[in-house]
C-alpha cells in the first residue's frame, strides 16, 4: 500500500492557492508594487483638493499731486490725492476746489475767487496752455499774480510739464510775475518759485 505525504500535499495546495489569489488579482487589474506610490494632485477627489489661492496685484487707483495755496501773501504746497491717471486738468479742477476744512484751519486761501475763472488746459510737447476766462481780469491785481503763481506751481509739479501759458478765448495773454512786469508767451516754474514757502 502506498503512503502519502500529507505534509507535501498540503505544500503543493498551498502554492497551488497563492498561484490563484495572484492570476485572480493580476486579471482584475489591480497592479502589485513593493512600495507605495503617491497620487498626482490633479486626480484627487475634489474634496481632498486643496484650494488654490491667487494673489493680485491691485493697480494703483490714485496718484498724489502738490496743490498751492495763498498764506500771508506768499504760497504754500498741500499734498492732494486725485483719481489715476493724473492729468494737467485733474490738478487744475483739485486746485480750483479750493482749500479743504484742515488747510482752512491754517490759514490757507485761494486767490482764484471760483472754479469759473479758469474755463480749462490743454497740454501738448511739455506746455500747459491754460485757458482763463475773461473775468480773471476782474480779479485785483495782487490777487492776480498769486492766482497765476498757484496755477504755474500746481501745473509744474506734474511730470512732463515744463511751461505754462495763458490765453483767454484762445488769445495768448501775458501775465504778471513777481518783479512787477509782465511775461511773454510762456512761464516756468522759476518764475514764481520765489514767492513759496518751503518746509
Amino acid at each position: 500500500m502506498r503512503r502519502i505525504d500529507h505534509r507535501r500535499r498540503g505544500a503543493a495546495l498551498g502554492a497551488t492557492a497563492v498561484g490563484a489569489v495572484a492570476l485572480v488579482v493580476t486579471a482584475c487589474g489591480v497592479p502589485i508594487e513593493g512600495s507605495p506610490r503617491g497620487v498626482p494632485a490633479n486626480q484627487l477627489p475634489a474634496g481632498l483638493q486643496t484650494p488654490e489661492t491667487t494673489v493680485e496685484d491691485s493697480p494703483d487707483t490714485t496718484e498724489s499731486v502738490e496743490v498751492w495755496f495763498v498764506r500771508d501773501e506768499l504760497l504754500v504746497g498741500s499734498r492732494h490725492t486725485v483719481d489715476a491717471p493724473l492729468t494737467p486738468q485733474k490738478a487744475l479742477d483739485e486746485l480750483l476746489l479750493g482749500p479743504d476744512a484742515d488747510e482752512q484751519g491754517r490759514a490757507l486761501r485761494s486767490a482764484l475767487p471760483d472754479a469759473e475763472v479758469v474755463l480749462g488746459t490743454t497740454f501738448a510737447r511739455g506746455i500747459a496752455t491754460v485757458d482763463l476766462s475773461p473775468r480773471f481780469s476782474e480779479i485785483p491785481a495782487s490777487d492776480q499774480l498769486l492766482a497765476v503763481a498757484q496755477i504755474v506751481l500746481t501745473l509744474t509739479d506734474l511730470r512732463g510739464v515744463g511751461l505754462v501759458a495763458f490765453q483767454v478765448e484762445g488769445a495768448p495773454i501775458a501775465v504778471p510775475l513777481p518783479s512787477g512786469e509782465s511775461s511773454g508767451e510762456r512761464v516756468s516754474r522759476d518764475d514764481y518759485y520765489g514767492l513759496a514757502i518751503t518746509v
